[in-house]
């Protein structure tokens, strides 16, 4: 009679053996009665879509079934002898597999440790990007306010040149108007000149006239003084002539006395024709010369007029020659000023579109890097949550197989070979976790009947899914 060594195979090494094909070991029983066969563990690698699926195929026996027939008669010594060497096989066996257990479960305790070591490091990688990620925000802050108080210092120097260009129309203004004065009082000056150069003119022409006037004055009382002497002598001629006739008409006659009343007569009229003509020529004169002398006297009071307009006209002309020249020089300060501040202005302006630009080129790849950080924490977090769900699950997997180990009885009467199936599924375990608005949910284990296994052609085997859903 003979009993498959399958039947009394530990599900606990099962499971262990699943446990270390998942991390890349793959062991096989040396010995034919060690009842382990080659696992596999098969893990689909997370994608894009966040939902990752672990199924591992255990090709040992899921269940055992015993069953016990009626001993008959016949077989009872058959069955005694053969109860004695499978007892005595399977204490064999079990110190085997107890010893096999017993380094496996070493080994995953060592894993477990590991794992647990990765979890903490990814924990303090989660910590750091967290950190990360609030420097990263004030940094941005920070960021906000040196762009708001650039932005604010562009709009001061905007204020700051639209009123030096008011300051600047107002001083031109005040330069076309004072360039109109300007014009004005040339105008008035080369009038005023113009007129000088007429009086001028005038006064030399005045000049020759009483220079002319004096001389015919002067010709005039020569002429004057010349009559009067040659009608003195002439009067004295006639006086002395007539005394004479008068001397001689007494001693000759003394009946010629209407002779003598003629001649006085004659001197008469002709002293009234001279004085009368002397009067006209001084009346003549007196008038002229009083002409002449008010001509004059106008002149000179217009030259002297025209002289002090002149004066002031300089005065006022050198006066605004300097006015000016300070305002041409102010016009000259305020133009280099006004080209300093916009050099400086353009200057500042390109320094400050330039500090902008590199400020929005930092904040574009510091957004990057931030979305690459929580790329890879949300990868980690991904990986420390399979790591977790897989820690729990097999530690679900390792307590109820111990548990059932703990069950198991050492010793069995077998009668057959025929193995029962199960006729139900095994316990299912599903958890959930929400972190952020990513809601995961966690493995269950079911059992399924193996099909097409190449190393299970009986029994089951168990299947795990892990299923992360994103929202």
């Amino acid at each position: 009679m003979s009993y498959p060594v399958d039947t009394i195979g530990s599900p606990f090494r099962r499971v262990m053996d699943t446990r270390t094909s998942s991390y890349g070991y793959s062991r096989s029983s040396g010995t034919p009665s060690s009842g382990f066969r080659s696992q596999s563990w098969s893990r689909a690698s997370p994608g894009s879509t966040v939902t990752t699926s672990y199924k591992r195929s255990v090709n040992v026996p899921v269940s055992r079934a015993y069953s016990s027939t009626v001993l008959s008669s016949a077989d009872s010594v058959d069955y005694n002898q053969a109860s004695i060497l499978n007892g005595d096989y399977k204490r064999s066996n079990e110190k085997e597999q107890l010893q096999g257990l017993n380094d496996r479960f070493a080994v995953y305790i060592d894993k477990v440790h590991y794992l647990e070591q990765q979890n903490q490091q990814i924990e303090a990688e989660i910590q750091a990007l967290r950190q990360k990620q609030v420097s990263r925000t004030q940094l941005d802050d920070l960021y906000d306010q040196e762009l708001q108080e650039l932005r604010s210092m562009l709009e001061q120097i905007h204020h700051d040149k639209a009123q030096i260009q008011l300051d600047t129309d107002h001083i031109e203004e005040d330069i076309q108007r004072l360039r109109d004065r300007f014009d004005e009082e040339a105008r008035i000056r080369e009038e005023t000149e113009a007129i000088i150069r007429l009086l001028k003119k005038d006064t030399s022409d005045s000049e020759l006239v009483k220079s002319e006037l004096e001389k015919k004055v002067q010709s005039l009382q020569d002429e004057i003084a010349f009559i009067r002497n040659n009608h003195e002598e002439e009067v004295s001629d006639l006086i002395a002539q007539i005394q004479a006739s008068q001397v001689t008409v007494e001693r000759k006659d003394l009946q010629k006395a209407d002779i003598t009343e003629a001649l006085r007569e004659i001197r008469c009229e002709l002293e009234g024709h001279s004085n009368q003509n002397l009067q006209q020529v001084e009346n003549w004169f007196m008038c002229r010369y009083a002409k002449l002398t008010e001509a004059a006297e106008q002149n000179k009071d217009a030259i002297k007029s025209a002289r002090d307009e002149i004066a002031d006209y300089r005065r006022q002309l050198q006066s605004k020659t300097v006015e000016l020249e300070s305002v041409r020089g102010t016009r000259d300060s305020l133009e280099r000023q006004l080209n300093d501040i916009e050099d400086r202005h353009n200057s500042d302006l390109a320094s400050l579109q330039e500090t902008i630009h590199q400020l929005d080129n930092e904040l574009k790849s510091t957004k990057w890097e931030m979305a690459r950080h929580l790329r890879e924490y949300q990868d980690l977090l991904n990986v420390k949550m399979a790591l977790d769900i897989e820690i729990a699950a097999y530690r679900k997997l390792l307590e109820g197989e111990e548990t059932h180990f703990s069950t198991y009885p050492y010793r069995q009467v077998v009668s057959s070979s025929k193995i029962s199936k199960p006729k139900s599924e095994g316990s299912r375990l599903k958890v959930q976790h929400k972190f952020g608005s990513t809601l995961l949910s966690y493995p269950y284990v079911r059992w399924k009947q193996c099909k097409n296994s190449k190393y299970c052609k009986r029994g089951w085997e168990s299947e795990r899914y892990i299923i992360i859903e994103v929202f």
